[in-house]
């Protein structure tokens, strides 16, 4: 007996028209026919002051003010943004030095091991990310990663984003890439998902048992477990937790067949169970045309924004 294929259903979100189908997603800015609007379009929507404040104050609810002190946060969570001394780094072997020489110009090495520098288009992509899983979603951000790699003190590898869906007592450990094409930003992520179980676990004592931090949501669904669990394995364990999320979000260009693009993310990503877990995965793809154009782009609204924010300041 023959296959039916799942409907694709499609749904307006703000200036997107989202594309879903199973556990995929991709959302299509409504002006991505025109260039011009659409690096406009996207980028006002990206960098609104709302959607900036909510990400650096970590509060969904809160819209902006022009007050001194928001004024102030913006320009430095821009700048976080742009920051050249914090470096992230993407270590990768054999297996995908196509992909990589294919999508990065500056290829290092740290302790034996080659490596990409992805400070700016990671943390662009992270907030990107961040947007899509709070507003869309409507899940609860433990913390915004950019918080930790641009803290010296934290290791700036593993888990990308970390957030909490409180009504399944859910927590979402996600992965996000920047690609110029689809192909290349599927290829990264089955890379990172093949240790995700150990790069869980390493996040479990980096971030979720670290007293120093403030982990939004996470007290008020598993109050005092990361105090008395030593390792994730024991907070299953104790919790008695039956699932996981695992978001994965990658930003690519080239691609504008929405049916294309799900067929890919559907097939290709590879999924699997984490800790013998139920594993619910929310695969998004954000088209952007060019990742060059888009990221030349965004950090010159970005820049023109800080002078903005700066100009403000002094003004008081």
């Amino acid at each position: 007996m023959k296959k039916v294929s799942p409907k694709i259903v499609t749904k307006s979100y703000n200036s997107f028209n989202v594309h879903n189908i199973a556990d995929n997603y991709s959302f299509f800015h409504i002006d991505i026919t025109d260039d011009k609007k659409f690096l406009e379009g996207l980028c006002d929507f990206l960098l609104s002051e709302d959607n900036l404040i909510r990400y650096a104050t970590n509060k969904s609810a809160v819209n902006f003010e022009p007050t001194l002190r928001n004024f102030i946060t913006l320009y430095r969570e821009l700048n976080n943004f742009i920051d050249e001394e914090n470096m992230d780094s993407f270590e990768f072997d054999e297996e995908i030095e196509a992909v990589v020489s294919e999508e990065f110009d500056e290829i290092g090495e740290e302790n034996g091991k080659r490596v990409i520098r992805t400070s700016k288009i990671g943390r662009i992509g992270e907030y990107i990310f961040h947007i899509f899983l709070s507003d869309y979603f409507d899940f609860n951000c433990i913390i915004p990663k950019v918080k930790l790699t641009t803290d010296k003190n934290m290791s700036i590898h593993g888990i990308d984003v970390l957030f909490l869906n409180k009504k399944e007592e859910t927590i979402l450990f996600g992965e996000s890439k920047v690609t110029n094409k689809i192909a290349n930003g599927i290829a990264m992520v089955n890379k990172s998902l093949l240790n995700y179980e150990k790069e869980i676990r390493e996040e479990y004592m980096l971030v979720l048992t670290n007293n120093h931090l403030k982990l939004n949501g996470l007290e008020d669904v598993f109050p005092g477990q990361t105090e008395v669990c030593l390792t994730f394995d024991d907070f299953i364990n104790s919790t008695k937790i039956k699932n996981i999320g695992v978001p994965i979000f990658i930003a690519h260009g080239t691609e504008l067949n929405h049916e294309e693009i799900l067929d890919s993310l559907e097939r290709k990503i590879k999924r699997k169970k984490y800790f013998n877990l139920d594993t619910k995965y929310y695969v998004i793809s954000l088209p952007m045309i060019n990742k060059k154009v888009f990221m030349n782009y965004i950090t010159s609204v970005i820049r023109k924004k800080m002078e903005v924010y700066n100009a403000s300041v002094n003004k008081r």
